[in-house]
């Protein structure tokens, strides 16, 4: 007989049925932890900060279909008036002499949207022909945004969302979002949402570039 001791420490092993039903279970909790960690749902995160924040959400969704070929939606011109996070205007005259625009709507306190800032640098720097924009959704903290833009190494242009880029915004459910335009503010296929590795986000642009 086992003393009270070795009752108290160990546990009889689950039956083979048991250890199946088990490891199904475990395969099936990684999946949704993989959908929950690929992207932020800024719902709680954004009750009660300031008026920039402007994403809401609605039924829950893990990512919307990747954009592949420029397949151009048939939406009005693209239009806004906004500032950087140094204050300088900005609007959609940026655009012009780019072959392709790219817009990351992301927060600080959005984990997969920090990590691949580093990865959207590197496409910054490779192509020449594309315009990246991030554009927050959260400035309740910008100490702590600028100093993410800091330790990720940003260079490219971070906006406030103001006008087109508001609505952009409203009508992402999760973050990182990751838009597509022509230079002509023609918004391309669906969003991106989530966040990519380079090699991901290299092969997503020059598939937009061909």
């Amino acid at each position: 007989m086992k003393s009270t001791a070795e009752l108290q420490t160990s546990r009889a092993l689950p039956g083979r049925s048991g250890r199946e039903a088990l490891r199904l279970f475990i395969r099936l909790l990684m999946l949704c932890l993989a959908g929950i960690l690929a992207a932020c749902s800024p719902a709680s995160a954004l009750s009660g900060n300031s008026g920039n924040a402007v994403i809401q959400t609605s039924a829950p969704e893990t990512t919307a279909p990747e954009t592949s070929a420029p397949e151009e939606a048939a939406q009005k011109l693209f239009s806004f008036r906004t500032t950087d996070l140094d204050g300088n205007p900005v609007d959609e005259s940026i655009f012009e002499g780019y072959d392709l625009v790219m817009l990351n709507f992301w927060a600080y306190w959005c984990s997969p949207c920090v990590q691949e800032m580093p990865e959207l640098e590197k496409i910054h720097r490779e192509y020449p022909n594309l315009l990246l924009l991030g554009v927050i959704v959260d400035d309740s903290d910008m100490q702590e945004t600028r100093s993410i833009l800091k330790n990720t190494g940003v260079t490219y242009p971070v906006l406030y969302p103001e006008g087109d880029l508001a609505k952009l915004a409203d009508n992402c459910q999760y973050i990182p979002a990751t838009f597509f335009l022509r230079p002509n503010g023609m918004l391309i296929g669906e969003p991106v949402v989530g966040g990519k590795d380079y090699s991901g986000w290299k092969k997503t642009v020059e598939g937009l570039l061909k």
